[in-house]
């Protein structure tokens, strides 16, 4: 291969310099979105720290194009890793959840401490607390609030997250959670065979366990509102009187 060496005059040089210093651009602004076909330029990522705001994450996400299609490796692109702010990606949505409540707290905490006493009791696999990624594919990464994942299943817990639907899954639920995100979220867990969903409604002191079918489908295993007892298929033998989960919601 021949070398060759370009001569420039001076003038040259004084009209090639700014442009040499405008092509050092950060090449993330210039991403394609091959979903529409059009270039259009995505912000820098976010330093890396962890006290920003609800209020501060929307305003960065209103700087994306609003036909950005979302994918599972932009949580780790353009987000710090240990963020405290919820960021989830619902079928190529971006949701950004506040800090839970107390009354949100209160109830995994209390919940979380009676299944993670069972499970350990009997050996079962592990109780892990939001947050944790759950990353089903590259259009859908949840923060569930609990989640249990069987012994013989360890092996779904890669890189600090959780690659594949897990063997139960908790959503509380807050005035926050619009009506669409409840139902994209029920279907994608149903779809990804998370084999039993358990919602919990604070305000009307409810809870629903529901229970993939033979067909795939949830079906209500077990439901109590206000007073009563919910069990769990996946852990035989767990059950939970409700009144304990919501004792100490608006004291």
């Amino acid at each position: 291969m021949n070398n060759y060496q370009l001569e420039l005059t001076e003038e040259q040089e004084k009209l090639l310099i700014p442009l040499l210093e405008a092509l050092k651009i950060d090449f993330r602004k210039e991403e394609v979105n091959n979903k529409n076909g059009s270039t259009q330029p995505l912000p820098s990522p976010l330093t890396q720290k962890s006290d920003y705001t609800v209020e501060e994450i929307e305003e960065y996400a209103a700087l994306f194009p609003k036909k950005h299609i979302w994918k599972s490796s932009d949580i780790e692109t353009y987000f710090p890793q240990d963020l405290k702010v919820s960021v989830q990606i619902i079928q190529n949505q971006l949701f950004i959840m506040p800090s839970p409540n107390f009354n949100h707290q209160a109830i995994s905490e209390e919940l979380g401490f009676q299944m993670g006493t069972f499970v350990r009791q009997h050996k079962a696999g592990k109780i892990i607390y939001a947050p944790i990624d759950v990353q089903f594919d590259e259009d859908n990464l949840f923060q569930p609030d609990i989640i249990f994942i069987a012994v013989s299943r360890y092996h779904i817990i890669e890189n600090k997250k959780v690659q594949e639907a897990p063997n139960l899954v908790v959503e509380i639920w807050s005035p926050s959670n619009a009506k669409k995100e409840r139902e994209m979220k029920h279907k994608i867990y149903e779809t990804q065979g998370v084999t039993e969903y358990w919602q919990i409604f604070p305000k009307k002191r409810e809870v629903k366990v529901e229970v993939l079918n033979e067909e795939g489908k949830y079906k209500l295993f077990s439901e109590a509102k206000k007073v009563g007892k919910v069990q769990s298929k996946v852990l035989n033998g767990f059950e939970i009187e409700i009144e304990t989960l919501f004792e100490e919601v608006d004291k």
